[in-house]
């Protein structure tokens, strides 16, 4: 039977099944004070392709000893093909990912009671098992904005784009292109794309539905980051890069009130153009 709650999973049996049987191995399980269901699942709108995203809520004492059952856990859904723990982010959850036949991936998202209040992420997930008042912090959590990030967090991105943009370069200058093409990609994930969610607004997903949020003019202005591997091509999409960066970081800086020195950049950046120049002559 569907957990209440969960709709449109009618054509979904695979997903459908290893939520069911998931939900009911941790439903008598006292340890666990409560099961929230995220994701498209939770919203009603899956697909195929969709992850099966389960939140594992147990009591801090009852934590590791839940968490150590985790294969007994993912066999309990069903007859696993792959499996293998996230490395767990300080203050959220602890993850098992399990991939079972459909293909079908399950998230097992462990959190400590403790951990667990009001926020963005929890907007529009299904609460299935509560004894604890989860169901609550869901409600409330509905329509939260995502918190602005802290000035310092501001500044030091700011000094870590400048730091892998010399570094690119220089791998570039080498003929060290395969590593060159991996920096960019660095510095479009870890730099551009939170500068991009925080001028928005929106909480930083990496490239997760990224062709719904940007404009044309920023699509294309990050599309010209993917560079083909030659030399030229991967100056060219440092540049324009750079010329993002510049624009998004004073449009995030003004955004939240926060001030920054662009001496350090400017410095790294007349360097690369002047070197860059100096080269083709």
């Amino acid at each position: 039977m569907i957990p209440r709650g969960v709709s449109n999973l009618e054509g979904l049996p695979e997903h459908r099944g290893v939520l069911e049987r998931a939900v009911a191995h941790f439903q008598d399980d006292d340890r666990v004070v409560a099961l929230i269901l995220g994701g498209s699942l939770a919203r009603g709108a899956p697909d195929f392709y969709s992850d099966v995203d389960l939140y594992i809520v147990a009591r801090d004492d009852d934590f590791d000893a839940v968490f150590a059952e985790r294969d007994t856990a993912a066999e309990a859904a069903g007859n696993p093909l792959f499996r293998f723990v996230v490395n767990p982010v300080p203050g959220g959850s602890t993850d098992q990912i399990v991939v079972y036949r459909g293909p079908v991936k399950l998230d097992l998202m462990y959190y400590r009671e403790s951990d667990l209040s009001s926020g963005w992420k929890w907007g529009g997930c299904s609460v299935l098992k509560d004894t604890s008042g989860a169901g609550i912090v869901v409600s409330r959590s509905a329509g939260l904005a995502h918190p602005p990030p802290p000035p310092e967090a501001l500044r030091d991105l700011d000094q870590r784009f400048w730091t892998w943009c010399w570094y690119v370069f220089g791998k570039i200058v080498r003929g060290e292109l395969w590593e060159a093409l991996d920096g960019i990609h660095n510095i479009r994930s870890s730099a551009l794309l939170p500068l991009l969610a925080w001028r928005d607004g929106l909480p930083h997903e990496g490239h997760r539905r990224l062709e719904y949020k940007l404009n044309p003019e920023t699509a294309s202005r990050l599309a010209s980051t993917i560079p083909e591997l030659r030399a030229d091509a991967l100056y060219e999409a440092l540049w324009t890069a750079v010329g993002l960066h510049r624009d998004l970081r004073t449009e995030v800086f003004d955004r939240y009130g926060c001030a920054f020195d662009p001496a350090p950049g400017e410095i790294i950046r007349c360097e690369i153009n002047r070197r860059w120049t100096d080269r083709l002559s």
